[in-house]
């Protein structure tokens, strides 16, 4: 709609709209009679703006839910909409979320089917509110959630990361830990993406930060730190991190993951975030390379100091075919003066091969599991 409105006026946009509501009133909820062939109510509603709401009170089949979004897509697709006062005509596409039960939540099924519809670009997609029920909101997650944050019990692990060429631990990476009511550790699996539904990651994020800033500050360690492209975005992350950083000193001691690098889009933002921290020492890695950052161009685009290679590659990396394209990889960092870091090292036949390929650094479970910062002074001590 954001593109018919700056083409054709807000007016023809409207009248759109009102073409597709009536069409979804009449044609539409006749032939959905049809096709149940009985008797059902049918409630269709515009919601807001663009968005339709069709109700059907009656228990339906899997089937006749496909049967009814194919004809309302059909339909909808295929038809010439008018515009005013003009002879010509356009078409339009729709996104179709769909849900079924009797949950008081229905709609917020539907309307996330419908986003992840959008987000994974394709037409229609459909949740059982009887198995998504508790997909959405998790209370006792919920509660660990926030007295982690009040109590600031937040922790962060640190998984040692190994020069392969000294065979020492050079540097760690922070990785963010929370506990339940009994002081278990929670898996971030099971908690980082629905911290960002709930709108507590910033939280969580800030008291990790400030908790390796001053192990930091403490054990003079080396940290990698991650970072997505919604955190670099955020101009609240940005300021604690270089604040804190400025303030303590400790720039040198750190380095910025950027994590999701297959959602980046606007590479002027991304250097803006990376030159502020650059001048204060800090380096900068692309984590997970050869999944969805695999753009040798994107590499280009980013003043970056390492590459971390995916897991996916360095698992299968006896395999030829991964061996060569890890090889590739390793062959141009060389030629741009980048650092290479194999993750997901698991055994001493995946290490053997990385360091014949001469990867600069490795990390996995062979070289050490997370540990929490006792562990590592205790050693280092």
């Amino acid at each position: 709609m954001k593109d018919i409105n700056a083409l054709y006026g807000f007016s023809n946009g409207d009248y759109i709209i009102s073409q597709v509501h009536n069409l979804l009133k009449t044609n539409i909820k006749k032939e959905i009679l049809s096709i149940l062939k009985k008797d059902v109510c049918i409630e269709v509603k515009n919601s807001h703006v663009d968005v339709f709401i069709i109700n059907i009170f009656e228990d339906l089949e899997k089937i006749d839910i496909i049967k009814i979004k194919n004809y309302i897509f059909d339909t909808i697709v295929s038809k010439q909409f008018k515009l005013i006062n003009n002879l010509h005509t356009i078409d339009i596409d729709i996104t179709i979320g769909c849900s079924k039960g009797d949950d008081k939540n229905l709609k917020i099924f539907a309307e996330k089917a419908l986003h992840n519809a959008k987000l994974n670009y394709i037409n229609f997609m459909y949740y059982d509110s009887n198995l998504y029920k508790n997909h959405f909101l998790n209370e006792e997650l919920l509660s660990t959630l926030h007295k982690n944050i009040d109590e600031k019990t937040v922790e962060p692990f640190f998984q040692p990361i190994q020069d392969n060429k000294s065979s020492t631990i050079v540097k760690y990476e922070a990785l963010m830990r929370i506990f339940d009511k009994n002081g278990n550790v929670i898996m971030p699996q099971v908690f980082i993406e629905k911290s960002r539904k709930y709108r507590l990651f910033n939280k969580l994020m800030e008291l990790m930060i400030l908790k390796v800033i001053d192990y930091i500050k403490q054990y003079k360690i080396h940290v990698s730190i991650n970072l997505d492209y919604n955190d670099i975005l955020n101009p609240i992350m940005k300021n604690l991190l270089i604040n804190n950083i400025k303030e303590s000193d400790v720039g040198k001691y750190i380095t910025i993951e950027i994590l999701e690098s297959k959602k980046i889009n606007n590479y002027y933002l991304v250097n803006d975030f990376i030159n502020d921290l650059k001048q204060h020492d800090i380096k900068i890695a692309i984590d997970d390379f050869g999944s969805g950052f695999s753009n040798y161009e994107h590499i280009l685009n980013i003043n970056t100091d390492y590459i971390k290679l995916d897991g996916s590659l360095i698992k299968k990396i006896d395999e030829e075919i991964y061996y060569n394209l890890v090889k590739s990889i390793v062959q141009f960092c060389k030629e741009q003066n980048i650092k290479t870091v194999a993750e997901f090292v698991s055994d001493l036949k995946i290490l053997r091969y990385v360091k014949s390929l001469d990867i600069d650094y490795s990390q996995g479970y062979y070289i050490s599991k997370p540990k929490r910062i006792d562990e590592i002074v205790g050693k280092r001590r």
